[in-house]
């Protein structure tokens, strides 16, 4: 009685080929779990090292938005110092001027309406219908008067004024961009 056969009939180069092939693909998966036991260390510092650079990171920017703060507030108080200061001596001068001027005519109403021609004045918006939505000023003052010593010297106040207010909020942005982005 003969034993039934279990493996077909194929050459025995055939079963060689076919272990050889197992055998590659063991050692393959062995040699790549070897290697991942061997990178579990460098793959770890890796990580610890990604987690150091985002955590450097996350500390200078918010240094920066901390700096950035502080400039913001340091040009903001400094602004309102400037700005409070301009506007007492706008003051001072003013009570200097009402008694320093004499009240007599400089410009007539025709310089006045010539003058009103200017560019700078086309670019003011008209205001709405009738003088109480202009203001008293405005309706104390048609346009059609001569303007004085110290209308003009007001005159001259209230731009010095303005441009002091403008010059001193540059001058908090300047420094706040200096502060915050270094220029």
């Amino acid at each position: 009685m003969s034993l039934p056969r279990l493996l077909p009939a194929w050459p025995l180069a055939t079963y060689a080929g076919i272990a050889v092939l197992a055998a590659g693909i063991g050692g393959g998966l062995l040699g790549w779990t070897v290697r991942g036991w061997r990178d579990v260390g460098q793959i770890a510092g890796l990580r610890a090292q990604l987690a150091r650079t985002q955590a450097d990171a996350e500390r200078a920017r918010a240094e920066a938005i901390a700096r950035a703060r502080a400039a913001d507030a340091a040009a903001i108080t400094d602004l309102q110092q400037r700005l409070t200061r301009a506007a007492a001596t706008t003051e001072d001068l003013r009570y200097a001027l009402a008694t320093a001027t004499t009240g007599r005519v400089c410009l007539s109403a025709d310089a006045r309406r010539v003058l009103h021609r200017a560019p700078a004045f086309a670019a003011v918006p008209a205001p709405a219908a009738g003088p109480a939505a202009a203001g008293p000023a405005a309706a104390a003052d048609p346009g059609e008067r001569a303007s004085t010593d110290a209308d003009i010297a007001g005159w001259a106040l209230d731009a010095a004024a303005l441009y002091e207010q403008c010059r001193a909020r540059i001058d908090a942005i300047r420094r706040w961009d200096e502060v915050t982005h270094g220029r």
